[in-house]
């Protein structure tokens, strides 16, 4: 029989509220050939984000701010009988990422374009919480993970951050590794030309 870290309807959370704000549109422009591309990467050192260690922030725009924070939560269902590990990223101000009606976010190739507009049914919101992954831990059945980012093996995470009426998109690098339980952090990078269609991983 297992112990629950959770017993009771408290659900605790240490990330970022989830609060939805639509970004604003404009005509997309032409992806510029790769050469031309301006862009600014982020070593990330491969972080690794474990359950109940302390999480990890990329400012991307240096403003002082944590842009992008990756971290993990403890949700607790005594209904369910079930816990649920979570590894999550969010958004500060002005950071936004693509999201679904189902509070998910796409898993991107190397190559794949970054629209500054609407993903394919995704919509560009900011101060965003979203979870990649979730290890479900159950009393009556074995442990699980579920999630679209459960089998990434160097995807990309896109995001756009606005400043005033200009949007620079950019991407994250990860992989998730299930049998080690972590998320790994490899790359980041910005464009530093506004108003950009990137790729995610050039």
């Amino acid at each position: 029989m297992k112990n629950f870290v959770i017993k009771s309807s408290l659900v605790i959370v240490f990330g970022t509220l989830l609060i939805f704000i639509s970004c604003r549109k404009e005509d997309v422009k032409p992806l510029p050939p790769e050469d031309q591309l301006e862009m600014e990467y982020f070593d990330l050192s491969n972080k690794e984000i474990k359950a109940f260690t302390p999480g990890f922030s990329v400012d991307v725009n240096h403003d002082g701010r944590r842009d992008i924070k990756f971290g993990t939560l403890l949700v607790g269902d005594p209904i369910e009988q079930v816990d649920n590990v979570q590894f999550f990223i969010s958004t500060d101000i002005g950071v936004c990422l693509p999201v679904n009606n189902n509070e998910s976010i796409p898993v991107l190739s190397k190559g794949d374009s970054i629209l500054l507009d609407d993903l394919n049914g995704y919509q560009w919101f900011e101060l965003s919480s979203i979870v990649l992954v979730q290890k479900v831990i159950s009393y009556n059945n074995p442990d699980s993970w579920d999630g679209l980012w459960k089998d990434a093996n160097h995807k990309f995470i896109p995001f756009q951050v606005k400043n005033a009426d200009k949007r620079y998109n950019g991407w994250v690098e990860i992989s998730v590794d299930i049998s080690n339980e972590k998320l790994i952090l490899h790359k980041a990078a910005i464009s530093t030309a506004a108003d950009q269609i990137v790729c995610a991983g050039k």
